[in-house]
This record gives C-alpha cells, sequence and structure tokens, in this order.
C-alpha cells in the first residue's frame, strides 16, 4: 500500500482516546449501573432467567427459589453477576529509541514510535475509564531503566482527553508529555497490564507484564522499521544491538536478510507472552485502525471472566 493511500485510511497515526466509540462491544455503552469491565458473581437472589440454573449440593440455601421449587420440585438457584472495577497497569516506553524516525530520517513528517505509543495508552487509559476501572500509567524516559520511574493516575475520561488533546497540539513534543509525579514503580499484583514499546531498551518488559493477571505486548515498530525499500544500498546502517556492527543497505535487503531476523525476533517476544498467558501484536504507525481495535476487542472479552 502506497503513503497516498494509507492517508485515505484510518490508521493508529490517526488513533484518539474517543476512538472508543467505535468498538462494536455492548459494555463500552455509558450506562448508570457500569461499574467496571470484569464480572463477579454476587450471592444475592436474582429473578433475571438468564441467571438460573440446577441447584449443586453446596451452594447456599438462601439462592434457591422456592417458588419454583413449589411448582415444578426443581431445586433452582438464582443468582446475578454484577460488574467489577479492574485494576489496570498501562507501562510505556519512552526512552530515545522510541523517537525515532527523526525529522533528518523521513523525507515526509510521520509520527515517531513514542507518538504511536502515547496514542495507544491513552486510547486504553480513557476505554477502561469509561468503563469504571481503576488506571495507571507508568512510564519510562532513559533507556538504562529496568522498571519506570514515572507514574500518572488519571480517576476520569476527561483528564485522558484534556492530556491529549494538549499533546495533539504540542505535535506530541517530548518535552511537553512529562507533566506528572516522579515515582518508583511498584510490583504489586493487577487484574491487567500492557507494556506498549519497540522493546529495545532495558525495561524489564517481561516483569512489568508479570504483574498482571492478564496482560498483553502492543510490540510498537515504525513502519520504516518493518520494510527496507527505504534503504540506501550504498549507505552503513548501525546495529544497536551489536554495539559493534554496521550493515549496508543492499546487505540488509539480499534475500530478505533483515526482514527475516526481523520477524524471528517478534515471533520470539510472542513466545515468551504466550508463556506468561498474555496477548501480544506488532503494531506501527500504518497498522489499521479496524484491525487494532479488533484485537483490543476480543483481548477485552477474553478478561471480563478474570
Amino acid at each position: 500500500m502506497t503513503d497516498h493511500d494509507l492517508s485515505e485510511v484510518s490508521t493508529l497515526a490517526s488513533l484518539q482516546p474517543m476512538n472508543t466509540r467505535e468498538i462494536h462491544y455492548r459494555d463500552y455503552r455509558n450506562r448508570l449501573r457500569l461499574q467496571g469491565s470484569q464480572f463477579m458473581s454476587l450471592k444475592r437472589p436474582s429473578r433475571m432467567i438468564e441467571s438460573s440454573r440446577d441447584y449443586i449440593p453446596g451452594d447456599p440455601v438462601a439462592l434457591i427459589d422456592w417458588r419454583v421449587f413449589a411448582r415444578s420440585d426443581r431445586l433452582i438457584v438464582r443468582e446475578v453477576r454484577d460488574e467489577s472495577a479492574t485494576q489496570v497497569r498501562i507501562g510505556i516506553d519512552l526512552s530515545s529509541s522510541m523517537w525515532w524516525p527523526s525529522a533528518e530520517v523521513t523525507r515526509a513528517p510521520m509520527p515517531t514510535k513514542a507518538e504511536v505509543a502515547i496514542r495507544i495508552a491513552l486510547h486504553l487509559s480513557y476505554a477502561h475509564l469509561r468503563m469504571g476501572d481503576q488506571v495507571e500509567l507508568f512510564w519510562t524516559l532513559d533507556e538504562a531503566e529496568r522498571a519506570p520511574s514515572f507514574r500518572l493516575r488519571p480517576r476520569r475520561p476527561a483528564v485522558i482527553q484534556s492530556q491529549f488533546s494538549q499533546l495533539e497540539a504540542d505535535g506530541f513534543s517530548k518535552d511537553k508529555w512529562f507533566q506528572a509525579e516522579q515515582s518508583g514503580f511498584t510490583e504489586s499484583h493487577v487484574d491487567v497490564a500492557f507494556w506498549i514499546g519497540d522493546g529495545l531498551g532495558s525495561a524489564d518488559v517481561k516483569g512489568f507484564l508479570s504483574s498482571g493477571r492478564r496482560s498483553f505486548f502492543w510490540h510498537t515498530l515504525s513502519s520504516m522499521e518493518l520494510r527496507t525499500d527505504w534503504l540506501d544500498d550504498q549507505i552503513s546502517y548501525f546495529d544497536k544491538s551489536t554495539a559493534t556492527k554496521e550493515y549496508r543497505g543492499s546487505v540488509l535487503k539480499q534475500r530478505d536478510q533483515y526482514l527475516d531476523q526481523l520477524k524471528s525476533w517478534c515471533e520470539t517476544w510472542r513466545d515468551s507472552q504466550r508463556l506468561i498467558g498474555g496477548g501480544y501484536e506488532t503494531v506501527s504507525d500504518h497498522t489499521l485502525l479496524g484491525s487494532y481495535l479488533t484485537v483490543l476487542t476480543d483481548f477485552f472479552k477474553a478478561t471480563r471472566r478474570l
């Protein structure tokens, strides 16, 4: 797909917190009874048909519908499924590698990985806050940090919307984002943990995600990192991971050497997430908004029965 084609569709480069309305998921409706995104069983009777089942020895006798028993000699238990707030932890890698590509690299203006990561983080925050969940945002600035050192605890969706509007107006400037308290990361357990970053820094991504009963790694790369057509055959590109090697563009493009290694690296991250029962998705500024929302909706549905 060409850049011209991409300008005519919605991608993560245009993601806004309010895009939650585009998710076809019934629990995004702003209802008065909405108290959170996960279900819990409350021990009180309900007259709702969908909440009835046959009595199992050991069930509280108070849940038995005695009127049904009087009519049919069947022991029916009625219980209601209500909603409960989920504790959500969102980590963002905003270290130096995430502020690529720079204007010197791109031929036309395009978002950095940091901008895409911030858009995703604020979108997730807004979505969970609308569902009545508790949200914590953590981020790291130094590529040598193992754990995030900054924290923000938004209480209302309006806070996220205001923060996003300010960042967008400032062009997602690095200096404008850090308007929050500096606080050490606590390794307490939460219901859901997200990490958004390129996986190139020293941050303990696996440790952060392991703090959640359910987790998801949004592996955020630039669309330029996912292709080689822009590489110059005569220029040598420095490989930061090896610290010593440089590769000519012609070598990287030869027999898809670079793309094969990239695919293997992403699969390694996916496999590590599967080991802890978490989700994984590689995304970039060219990822279609519909694809992102579909993956997110599926994850939300699976998370409701924590």
